[in-house]
């Protein structure tokens, strides 16, 4: 096939950069070396083994902003995600889009109630919600506790008549989209951060020439997709750079400055609140 380069990763560059990087004609028809379907589920089974590697990728955390219904434990769709698609996929036709499911979220990490000073609700074992909120003690009122059944979000207490503006802190699922646009001028980018893309090749590469039954080369780039988990996986795992190992001290905080806001904080050293009338360097 006869590609010309254009600007960002989408599945048009990929399937040219797999073309040249193998020297082999990629095409729609049996009479090519091996044929593009081929080698986009090649891509399909690359995207989803890396990102099996880790479940909270930073580029699919994302936030939902959803109204509460008085009187409605569950929660499936109606769901606005308020940020960015992708870092790398900033013009994705997908990045605005609107009434959104549970289908689109892999995992909660919290249920905020902006309504009420954005006070995090507990998360709460489903079935002993429903031990709880049972006969005459289901009542309506303001939502302390959620959980998740079914592809389901349930907020416990119902809501009552009051409409409570809710964010939704979660990881969105992978997007797979991508695959199906080949076009040259695609807005549809690969749905993975740049330093991940070499991975996603030499995955790629390695399940072309096993295809070709080239086993030397393809094992040369499976140890190069190899190399390249191991290493990005080491990296998840280590300790954050910008904070020193800390072992049983647990976090020290010096100076004499009011940290406001922050209950069960404890500041070492002298000052005052603003009234000037409590110390610091206690637990409040």
């Amino acid at each position: 096939m006869s590609h010309a380069a254009s600007s960002g990763l989408n599945t048009y560059n990929l399937l040219l950069l797999l073309e040249n990087l193998s020297q082999l004609d990629i095409g729609p028809s049996t009479a090519d070396d091996i044929t593009e379907e081929l080698v986009l589920q090649f891509l399909k089974e690359g995207y989803q083994r890396i990102v099996s590697l880790d479940t909270r990728w930073p580029w699919f955390q994302s936030s939902y902003t959803f109204s509460t219904i008085p009187d409605t434990h569950n929660y499936y769709s109606g769901m606005a995600r308020t940020m960015a698609y992708s870092p790398d996929t900033p013009v994705s036709p997908t990045a605005s889009a609107l009434n959104l499911t549970l289908e689109d979220v892999q995992q909660v990490i919290a249920v905020i109630n902006n309504t009420n000073s954005g006070n995090e609700l507990v998360y709460i074992d489903h079935f002993k919600a429903q031990q709880i909120w049972v006969g005459t003690n289901d009542v309506a009122g303001i939502p302390a506790y959620w959980s998740l059944w079914s592809r389901q979000l349930f907020l416990w207490p119902m809501p009552d008549a009051t409409t409570y503006t809710m964010t939704l802190r979660a990881f969105r699922a992978p997007d797979l989209t991508w695959l199906d646009n080949t076009d040259a001028g695609s807005e549809q980018l690969v749905d993975l951060n740049q330093e991940l893309h070499m991975l996603l090749i030499n995955f790629t590469m390695a399940r072309i020439f096993q295809y070709q039954e080239d086993t030397e080369m393809a094992a040369v780039y499976m140890n190069h997709y190899n190399q390249g988990a191991a290493i990005i996986q080491q990296n998840l795992n280590a300790p954050s750079s910008n904070q020193p190992l800390i072992l049983n001290g647990g976090l020290q905080l010096g100076g004499g400055a009011w940290w406001t806001g922050v209950p069960g904080m404890y500041v070492q050293g002298t000052g005052s609140y603003p009234n000037n009338s409590v110390p610091i360097g206690r637990w409040w």
